[in-house]
């Protein structure tokens, strides 16, 4: 299972930089993204992330604002890793003046760029000329639209296109004189009074919606389904909870949403495609959008799950060797 070539080169001519996190001890998960960007002639950067135990116990001495009893401290540490992120990526290209950066985490699939059916360079004069930041792949809980459209307030934080612009506006907000700010007051009622998720007992009072919200609804931003999260690895992301322990992140506890996502986007791109113009694709307010959308809620959660384990033991069958590390050409 050695890498030979960069298959996708062609295809994705001049895509920019991509910056990955991953957990030290998550290796499965690396050797999965760097295998599969590798073949594609992806240029990456792995970067690591630590895990919610690792919170500095005086990180809170670098936040600016006034903070509830109940604002989640693990939500603004993490934003603060991204915050850092990004601060890094602009004062590291300062003279090269990159103008875009995509973000993503290491749990994704990229291998559905084998059925674009358009080169990067192409989706880039498409897009709207007003962007801030271009979700490449997203999560919903319910509808999932197959058409590049502005982005909704339901949508989890995807692999993300961002413009130097937009980042040099999150620091603006978020990074002050070396500390960081989150306190902003947001009005997506989704991200306001939520449960942390990270069994901490806080919430997202004074998280400016986490970097879900911050990153991918700050601006200009809108999402275009090319790059599912796979559901079938262990991990936090996958949790939807904070794990504090090796055995909390290595059970397998998805969120049937991400995998009802995950097999629409395979049926749409490998059956559904075709059904529809390119430029159906690339614009959205149509007669005909609501054809291009999958109800995702239609199939039962019981269902999704039971179906999923089988799906999961053929997977990991499949790309075992791929995740173990075994023949991966640097």
């Amino acid at each position: 299972m050695t890498v030979k070539k960069f298959v996708f080169a062609d295809k994705l001519k001049h895509l920019p930089h991509v910056l990955y996190t991953n957990v030290s001890t998550q290796t499965g998960r690396r050797h999965w993204m760097e295998y599969n960007m590798r073949l594609a002639g992806i240029r990456f950067t792995r970067i690591e992330q630590p895990l919610g135990i690792h919170i500095p116990k005086d990180f809170h001495k670098k936040l600016i604002g006034d903070y509830s009893d109940q604002s989640s401290l693990a939500i603004n540490w993490y934003s603060s890793q991204i915050i850092d992120l990004l601060y890094k990526w602009l004062q590291d290209t300062k003279s090269t003046g990159e103008k875009y950066i995509i973000l993503m985490e290491d749990d994704y699939d990229i291998r559905l760029i084998d059925y674009w059916h358009f080169s990067w360079e192409y989706m880039m004069e498409r897009l709207p000329y007003d962007w801030d930041c271009i979700q490449l792949g997203f999560e919903s809980p319910e509808i999932v639209p197959f058409y590049l459209h502005p982005t909704k307030p339901e949508y989890s934080l995807g692999t993300t296109l961002m413009s130097r612009h937009y980042a040099e506006k999150l620091l603006d907000l978020h990074y002050i004189d070396g500390k960081y700010k989150f306190d902003y007051n947001i009005a997506n009622s989704l991200y306001m009074n939520r449960d942390s998720g990270l069994h901490d007992g806080d919430n997202y009072d004074d998280t400016s919606g986490s970097p879900d919200y911050f990153i991918a609804q700050s601006g200009n931003c809108y999402s275009i389904p090319l790059i599912p999260i796979v559901p079938y690895f262990t991990g936090v992301s996958d949790t939807g909870s904070w794990a504090e322990d090796r055995g909390a992140i290595d059970k397998w506890n998805p969120r049937p949403s991400f995998i009802k996502c995950y097999k629409a986007y395979w049926e749409w791109w490998t059956q559904d495609r075709d059904n529809f113009s390119i430029d159906d694709f690339f614009t959205y307010g149509k007669d005909n959008d609501y054809l291009m959308e999958r109800d995702i809620s239609q199939w039962s959660d019981e269902y999704i799950l039971d179906r999923a384990k089988k799906e999961r033991k053929d997977f990991l069958y499949e790309h075992g060797a791929v995740m173990s590390n075994h023949g991966i050409e640097g």
